[in-house]
């Protein structure tokens, strides 16, 4: 299945993944989604990639092109050491956890809630490196750069399940989507 885009250029880091995904379409992933800004309760949001992934589900990727050095934990905010520099960013597990979450609320609405959805954070960038936290510090979900996402895919996907993704039902999840896509609205 052709990627729906409708983010007109798109930046480097989800062009590295868009990339990426690109190649891994076949037996690895069925096809995947890219929106612009979506409303949903009033609550704007954005799908960097929804990725349908047979022997896995849906796949949601929260894509940062960060780069330096980036301290992943389960706090509001992480940081970014980068030339002398520091930085400080919202979660992004927590961003790809709400966006996972509310676009599980447009499925369930639409009626096509029928496939687990697993929310992921990749940094685009290939100097990023990223320290994560152990413990109850640790990040809510996995994160990996770019580079990894084939990897990761495999590793995650399961032998005894498969999820067909016919073109209907690609064409029915990106109508879903597109139905929500609106101006950003402020809170």
């Amino acid at each position: 299945m052709d990627a729906f885009d409708t983010t007109a250029a798109g930046n480097a880091g989800e062009e590295a993944v868009r990339s990426t995904l690109r190649a891994l379409r076949g037996d690895t992933i069925s096809g995947f989604i890219r929106t612009k800004n979506l409303v949903y309760f009033g609550k704007n949001f954005q799908l960097d990639f929804l990725v349908l992934v047979p022997k896995l589900g849906i796949l949601v990727l929260e894509v940062k092109k960060w780069k330096g050095t980036i301290k992943a934990t389960s706090q509001e905010e992480w940081v970014q050491e980068l030339d002398f520099t520091t930085n400080r960013f919202r979660n992004a597990s927590l961003q790809v956890l709400r966006t996972a979450g509310l676009l599980m609320q447009i499925l369930e609405k639409e009626r096509l809630n029928k496939w687990p959805i697993r929310p992921l954070v990749v940094f685009a960038h290939d100097s990023a490196k990223v320290l994560k936290a152990n413990g109850h510090h640790s990040p809510q979900t996995d994160i990996i750069r770019r580079t990894m996402l084939p990897d990761w895919i495999a590793e995650n996907s399961l032998d005894e399940v498969f999820y067909q993704f016919t073109e209907q039902e690609f064409e029915s999840v990106k109508n879903a989507v597109v139905k929500y896509t609106s101006e950003y609205k402020a809170p």
